[in-house]
């Protein structure tokens, strides 16, 4: 029973991940620091082609971790949670607040944070580019409520500095519907 409860809601939040939102609008007009949406499609395509085994972790309720070993992954539907999160489309710039810092390895970081009144379900992101122009890494806040539902993730990207290919993400979260339980998880997942 508890298998199909974490299979459910394993299908739950992929449903939402893959519903259409209303793209809100990065203030102060600059260019986008990462082209995000690039990048996860390259790797899709680079991953489906290669097929590597994938190490999975899924933890609910505080309970001990489910651990599988995945060698056919749909890297597309893997993905999707981290393509909603590209703030890289012009109307989305209005609703943030881009801060840029380089570190001494010449890498960037920027932190893209929220307007307040702003309606969208990105609270934070913050992505490190190389000066090669590669992803090194990648979180985010989403925040998502509404009268029925409230759910809150924060997700996690990690990539090879050198190349840029993905060595593993992470999602973690709570989602409470209005007659339910709150349902704390964790997906924990490595190339």
């Amino acid at each position: 029973m508890g298998r199909l409860r974490i299979i459910g809601f394993l299908a739950l939040l992929l449903g939402f991940a893959a519903c259409e939102r209303p793209t809100p609008r990065l203030a102060n007009g600059a260019e986008p620091a990462y082209d995000l949406t690039g990048y996860l499609q390259e790797q899709t395509a680079r991953l489906q082609q290669r097929k590597p085994p994938v190490l999975k972790s899924v933890t609910t309720k505080g309970q001990q971790p489910e651990t599988t070993q995945m060698d056919d992954v749909d890297w597309e539907k893997e993905l999707a949670i981290f393509q909603e999160v590209d703030l890289s489309r012009p109307a989305l710039r209005d609703f943030y607040r881009e801060e840029r810092h380089t570190l001494p390895n010449g890498s960037t970081v920027s932190i893209f944070t929220k307007d307040a009144e702003a309606a969208a379900p990105v609270e934070r992101l913050q992505l490190t580019v190389s000066p090669f122009q590669r992803l090194e890494h990648l979180e985010a806040i989403v925040l998502e409520e509404n009268m029925l539902f409230y759910s809150k993730r924060n997700i996690t990207l990690t990539a090879e500095s050198g190349s840029g290919n993905l060595t593993g993400y992470r999602v973690e979260g709570v989602q409470k519907l209005i007659f339910g339980d709150s349902l704390r998880y964790r997906i924990d997942a490595n190339l």
